[in-house]
């Protein structure tokens, strides 16, 4: 530690060590080592039932070990101090599966049925934690949220499902099966399990009435003593209740510690633990997606901020060596947190003192939890599960779409009936398909306009406006949104379709699709498109591809660009519709005849010619090359200019970047009169892109004509009102067809 570090640290530390928080952390510590504790306990007992049921205290011991090390670990590393983390209910369910298969499946004995399931939670264990380290290593925490919410939903209600069953299995020795549930209704099954779930029930309606952190300790350890009030009024001992199964234990040992190295792996049966490879994948997924809803659980609660991928580093090391002892799957655990840190000890103390009390009783405490009534650890799993199917079967009935609770219902039923692993393979594939089904009535289209409300940026004479004015309705603009896969693809293809059948054939002669929003595009579209190319070849249509990125270009061009079909490709919107305006203009030729002058064009809009004799001899003539520059941006707006013949481009210029066009200018058109009226720096620049006749008119010779010929000059101002107007007229229009 450097010297500069050595102050800093020195005031953490009296900081933590002070009255203020040691107190609270060792009063927090204590309650929260009393439900990690239970739970272990719990989990234990789940997962090492039936043929494995000898072994139950080994799997209590496993447990607390796994938990002391990933409270100790989580605490020192976690982005929040005073986050609290340990054994999990819903990875402890899905592992009672993953061991009720193997203890199937080996043929080799109890023995090695519990050191197979011991192998089996150790490497799931070690496999949660690498891939929690590689998540928050890669910053890549995020893409578990993708993850359908109907998927996550129905496995924490299969969860919910699988902790019940579990519950009742522990209390009553009978497996939860259709077949078994004439000898669950029995007399003797009944009282095993019945009380169980009155505990589980007033477990449930009490914690949504009280919100004390005291509530559901208290009444555990009240049905524990009502349970021994029970039996001692019955006249039983505790020896008859052990003997006759209500009782966790006895115990052969005073201690719960079973290191591995006592353990003959030999013995470990690998083609049953291959068995369950798809369970334990299930178990990593569902792992990483509780912590993460966990860790935002816990942002909202304290209002804090949390580091995702720095949690999920923290729980893997401490997974990682947890899987050493044989430890189940832990992390960041919510309501224990939230209870912590409401017990103001927000400090990382308070999981330190935790794991000590834990492992007093690791290597203590065998004596005392070999007299646990099944009946109480079984009536807080049915709680858990309850909570479970609560909230997540429930409750999204309320909260969700009736789609997505259905998808949630079918995992619950899925995991119930078959199992686990098919469960929530069945409801992704059905999420997939019902979000590709909703996203198929997303519209694609972001606007759909005609060639009268989007024109190219080529600002045209006035003869040529007209023509254009009386034929842009067979210019046809699809601007596409969004991702176009076979659904939206099709939707497209329909609405293109019944505008063509609706209209007469003769209007539309280009349809223009506009990719530039379009994000991506699925393989199975093109289909959708090859039809597309049909119907336009059938109606002699030409159909403009516009703004594609280069992959999708090449994909489209190898299914519709062949036989020479009239299909066009161009790099940007404004490009496609300046071809199609050309083309259309083309159509008219030899109608009306373009003005050859300069006086010719003015005249069009100035019929008075003793105006227009008056004002053009304020105008000098200059004739420019192609590539010389009219105007420069951020130059002083001193002079505007009216274009004879030619063609000129307004440019923005970018630095270290190709310019981007705004407007292309002909003949009979002003260039530069917004800055020069407004008096503000040029915004672009003006550059010929053809040799071109123009016409310059300064500030001075404005100023000139001002004071010379009045007249000449309101003229002037009309002429360029009116053309501001037009232009105004027109951004009215394209507006209005957006909205609609």
């Amino acid at each position: 530690m450097s010297a500069a570090s050595e102050p800093d640290f020195l005031t953490k530390l009296k900081r933590e060590l002070s009255p203020k928080l040691l107190i609270p952390a060792f009063v927090s510590g204590s309650i929260v080592a009393l439900f990690e504790v239970v739970l272990a306990v719990s989990f234990a007992a789940l997962i090492f039932t039936g043929p494995l049921t000898p072994f139950v205290a080994s799997g209590i011991g496993l447990a607390l070990f796994g938990a002391i090390v990933t409270v100790v670990v989580t605490t020192l590393f976690v982005s929040l101090p005073g986050t609290v983390a340990g054994n999990q209910d819903a990875p402890a369910a899905v592992l009672a599966v993953i061991a009720g298969a193997i203890v199937v499946r080996v043929s080799g004995g109890e023995e090695a049925a519990f050191v197979t399931v011991v192998t089996a939670v150790a490497l799931t264990t070690l496999f949660t934690g690498l891939l929690f380290w590689g998540l928050g290593t890669f910053k890549a925490g995020r893409w578990v949220r993708f993850l359908p919410y109907p998927v996550i939903g129905g496995f924490l209600g299969g969860t919910g499902w699988l902790l019940v069953s579990g519950a009742i299995g522990l209390m009553t020795d009978l497996p939860t099966t259709w077949q078994a549930l004439p000898l669950l209704l029995q007399g003797d099954s009944l009282l095993r399990w019945l009380p169980g779930l009155l505990l589980a029930l007033t477990l449930f309606f009490a914690s949504r009435r009280f919100t004390h952190f005291l509530l559901l300790p208290g009444l555990i350890l009240g049905g524990v003593l009502l349970f021994y009030i029970v039996i001692w009024l019955s006249g039983l001992t505790a020896a008859d209740m052990a003997a006759d199964g209500w009782l966790l234990g006895p115990f052969p040992d005073q201690s719960l510690w079973l290191p591995l190295t006592r353990l003959d792996f030999a013995q470990v049966d690998w083609r049953a633990l291959a068995g369950q490879i798809g369970s334990t994948l299930t178990v990593l997924i569902v792992s990483v997606v509780s912590l993460l809803l966990n860790a935002g659980g816990l942002e909202l609660s304290t209002a804090e901020d949390v580091d995702l991928n720095r949690e999920l580093k923290a729980a893997g090391l401490g997974n990682m060596l947890a899987s050493l002892g044989g430890g189940l799957i832990g992390y960041q655990q919510l309501s224990l947190s939230v209870l912590n840190i409401k017990l103001g000890a927000a400090t990382r103390l308070t999981g330190l003192f935790s794991a000590l009390f834990c492992a007093v009783v690791l290597f203590q405490g065998a004596a005392v939890l070999a007299f646990m009534p099944k009946v109480i650890l079984g009536g807080l799993l049915l709680y858990l599960g309850i909570e479970f199917l609560a909230e997540w079967v429930l409750s999204s009935w309320r909260k969700l779409p009736t789609a997505d609770a259905l998808i949630i219902v079918l995992i619950v039923v899925v995991i119930a009936t078959v199992g686990f692993l098919q469960g929530v393979l069945l409801g992704l594939v059905t999420a997939v398909i019902l979000f590709g089904v909703n996203y198929g009535r997303t519209n694609v289209v972001h606007h759909e306009l005609s060639g009268r409300h989007v024109r190219s940026r080529v600002t045209r004479s006035v003869t040529q406006r007209r023509q254009l004015q009386t034929l842009s309705e067979q210019i046809h603009v699809w601007q596409l949104q969004g991702y176009i896969f076979f659904g939206t693809a099709d939707s497209l293809l329909n609405i293109i379709r019944s505008r063509v059948a609706t209209d007469e054939p003769a209007r539309i002669k280009f349809v223009v699709l506009d990719f530039q929003r379009v994000t991506g595009l699925d393989s199975t579209a093109v289909f959708s498109f090859q039809k597309l190319q049909q119907v336009a070849d059938k109606q002699q249509i030409t159909v403009v591809y516009a703004g594609l990125m280069p992959q999708f270009q090449r994909q489209l061009q190898s299914a519709v660009d062949a036989e020479n079909r009239q299909v066009c490709w161009f790099a940007n919107l404004d490009e496609g519709l300046e071809w199609c305006e050309n083309a259309l203009l083309q159509l008219v030729e030899g109608g009306e005849n373009e003005p050859a002058t300069l006086r010719e064009q003015l005249q069009q809009l100035l019929p008075d010619s003793q105006l227009l004799d008056a004002l053009l001899p304020f105008l000098a003539r200059r004739d420019v090359r192609a590539g010389d520059v009219l105007m420069s941006q951020g130059s002083a707006p001193d002079s505007l200019f009216f274009i004879e013949a030619g063609q000129v481009t307004a440019q923005l210029e970018r630095p270290s970047k190709d310019p981007i066009r705004l407007e292309t200018m002909g003949n009979g058109r002003v260039v530069g009169e917004m800055g020069f009226y407004l008096e503000q720096v040029r915004t672009a620049s003006v550059v010929a892109d053809v040799p071109s006749v123009v016409y310059e008119l300064t500030r001075q010779k404005l100023a000139q004509m001002e004071a010379e010929a009045p007249e000449a000059a309101a003229a002037l101002h009309r002429l360029i009102a009116h053309l501001l107007a037009e232009r105004a007229t027109h951004l009215v229009e394209t507006v209005e067809a957006l909205q609609r």
